[in-house]
């Protein structure tokens, strides 16, 4: 695994969420591969046929990411990803309201810890920053 991949956690969120395989048989490991190196090209912003060998076919890698563009994939992602994020800070403030009745000191904005779950958290900027070299 290279500095900026999906780790494997994030791939288990993820891999649950995505289409189903089309009718040309995609394999689960090519689209982990191929997300993988759509993440690569919005982070360094390389052209596409520059793109390492370790994620396969730049033409492939750029297809499937033109196409999951093209029928709304990526906003899917974003969006499941985001109502899971919500949902898990939502429990978490329901579990913190129900433990105790004391009453809470103020804290000053920046000592509020961060709540959720951190897979979900970074699942959500990889898919931010695909959402947004789309619509640069």
């Amino acid at each position: 695994m290279h500095r900026g991949d999906l780790t494997n956690a994030e791939w288990e969120r993820l891999a649950s969420l995505l289409p189903q395989g089309d009718k040309r048989g995609d394999r689960w490991d090519e689209h982990r591969m191929m997300i993988n190196g759509v993440l690569y090209q919005a982070r360094t912003g390389l052209r596409w046929r520059h793109l390492p060998e370790r994620f396969g076919c730049w033409v492939t890698v750029y297809r499937h990411h033109r196409h999951w563009t093209a029928d709304g994939t990526w906003r899917q992602l974003l969006a499941a990803v985001e109502t899971a994020q919500k949902n898990v800070a939502r429990a978490g403030q329901d579990a913190t309201t129900c433990q105790d009745a004391a009453p809470e000191v103020a804290q000053h904005p920046r000592h509020k810890r961060a709540t959720g779950d951190p897979v979900l958290v970074s699942l959500r900027a990889h898919l931010t920053a695909i959402v947004r070299q789309r619509d640069l």
